[in-house]
């Protein structure tokens, strides 16, 4: 009877370990197959923010109340005298313990090698609004990382409060915290890749004027065809500013490719929307061959 009770409780234990995001309580770090996870509330993220206070079209303010960002410290995760970030923006209609699960986020960022901590700010909790509350204000963005650096240096995850080099990322309607991050978030000198999956859908100036004012700077955007006037604005953007691009067939692409300080555009012609990040690994491919991982 012990034995059998011994081996229920490793069981027990087997399958917490191995949960997704979705399972884990707040407030706490757990260890999983790909490292730490922290789900906590912060003040400068994104929500609750002015801007929705009484919520969005059919999206009432139950939809922003929600102050939730995402750490996870991936297995192997060195520290150093500075600490690099990866900041991913979901798409609508999502929630952040669904977004590290459905796309896969920590173990993409475990098999890309990077030597990163991943933050996923919750914006619009599963509402169809691409609006990131504080992340469009004035610095921001930096407030929030700043915020979170402390608070790792202050649970003696990291030994230091300088933050090192930055990768954006978003996902569909991600697209418009990145774009006023690149404008106005503050840390711009930090923000070394901009990475948009199928997320082109509008301030493609501040993309334009972020990779113009730099000369180790890249924005990779891989769109599916509902974006390709959306990207073909944006290499016009880039042309009338003189800055650099390229434009890549999807079976010509390479790592060696993606790893020009350039902007590039790649059309995906049989991946769906949804699935742009997770069905070739394309997020772990682009971390792999950021300027982050040199």
């Amino acid at each position: 009877m012990k034995i059998v009770s011994a081996l229920a409780m490793l069981l027990c234990i087997t399958l917490t370990a191995s949960a997704g995001p979705s399972t884990q309580p707040h407030g706490q770090w757990h260890t999983l197959d790909y490292g730490e996870l922290m789900l906590r509330d912060f003040k400068n993220a994104p929500y609750p923010h002015p801007s929705r206070k009484d919520g969005f079209k059919s999206f009432g303010p139950e939809h922003y109340q929600d102050s939730t960002v995402a750490i996870v410290i991936p297995k192997g995760f060195k520290s150093s005298d500075r600490v690099d970030l990866v900041v991913h923006f979901h798409g609508h209609r999502n929630y952040v313990e669904n977004v590290l699960d459905r796309y896969q986020l920590p173990s993409q960022l475990v098999d890309s090698g990077l030597n990163a901590i991943l933050i996923v700010p919750q914006g619009p909790k599963d509402a169809a609004d691409s609006g990131f509350g504080r992340m469009e204000d004035q610095d921001g963005f930096e407030a929030l990382m700043r915020e979170i650096v402390g608070f790792l240096h202050d649970e003696k995850k990291i030994p230091t409060t300088s933050i090192g080099r930055v990768i954006l990322t978003a996902h569909s309607g991600g697209y418009n915290a990145v774009s006023a991050i690149c404008a106005r978030g503050g840390l711009t000198d930090n923000i070394t890749d901009v990475l948009l999956f199928d997320a082109s859908y509008g301030g493609l100036e501040n993309y334009a004027d972020w990779i113009a004012a730099g000369n180790n700077r890249r924005l990779v955007s891989l769109f599916t065809a509902h974006l390709a006037a959306a990207n073909f604005e944006l290499l016009t953007l880039l042309k009338e500013r003189t800055a650099t691009s390229e434009i890549v067939m999807e079976k010509n692409l390479t790592p060696q490719l993606l790893s020009k300080r350039t902007a590039i555009f790649i059309h995906t012609t049989n991946l769906p929307h949804d699935e742009v990040m997770t069905a070739k690994d394309y997020y772990a491919l682009f971390l792999r061959t950021s300027r982050s991982h040199e």
